[in-house]
């Protein structure tokens, strides 16, 4: 039976390169996102996408949500919009793929760039930036947690990728090609990158 993997976002942006990444490596690949019919910032609705799986040995969490503005005039719903798609969603999802790994299965989490220390922050991105810190350190107990259960968990960390939302925050520099970003994530959840667990990698363009 054909490896399952679920990739959070997949419906657009990196998560479509990262579903054909995985697909090409021969994973059955399902999405969870929006357009999907699945809300991964809530509980039920992660859940019963849960529920219809009788496996899972690859979970990628990708979904996130940039809402562009200034702290200062930032509305809280506007705040946790963007931390309930970007950290409850991995949350949630990580849990549910916990309860149904079995070992040998892995996580891959997407962070930033933004949400690596000492990085180049950028102004009106202050709820990603801590969506994607938030990540990184999740990532860091996932894997501590995974260990007994053998299940690795990691995450990467890109810098601009060329997609609709890099378009939308409006970075200046270089792009990194989704292909190549998805390349790597489907590396790290393979058992190519075994016994890697509670890495970050840092992918600049």
């Amino acid at each position: 039976m054909s490896a399952v993997a679920v990739v959070t976002g997949g419906s657009g942006g990196l998560g479509r390169a990262v579903c054909d990444a995985l697909a090409a490596r021969g994973h059955m690949v399902v999405s969870w996102s929006r357009s999907d019919g699945v809300d991964v910032g809530d509980e039920a609705s992660v859940e019963q996408a849960a529920s219809r799986l009788s496996r899972l040995d690859v979970l990628v969490n990708n979904a996130s949500l940039l809402v562009m503005n200034e702290v200062a005039n930032m509305s809280a719903d506007e705040w946790d919009a963007c931390l309930r798609t970007g950290l409850r969603g991995p949350f949630l999802c990580s849990r549910a793929a916990f309860r149904l790994m079995e070992p040998g299965s892995a996580i891959v989490n997407v962070s930033s760039l933004s949400g690596v220390q000492g990085a180049e922050k950028f102004p009106r991105m202050g709820a990603y930036v801590a969506a994607k810190s938030g990540l990184a350190g999740l990532t860091e107990v996932l894997a501590v947690e995974g260990r007994g259960r053998g299940i690795r968990v990691n995450a990467i960390s890109p810098g601009s990728i060329d997609t609709p939302m890099s378009a939308l925050a409006g970075v200046p520099g270089a792009k990194l090609d989704p292909v190549e970003v998805a390349r790597v994530i489907a590396w790290l959840a393979s058992p190519e990158s075994a016994p890697l667990t509670g890495a970050n990698l840092r992918m600049d363009p």
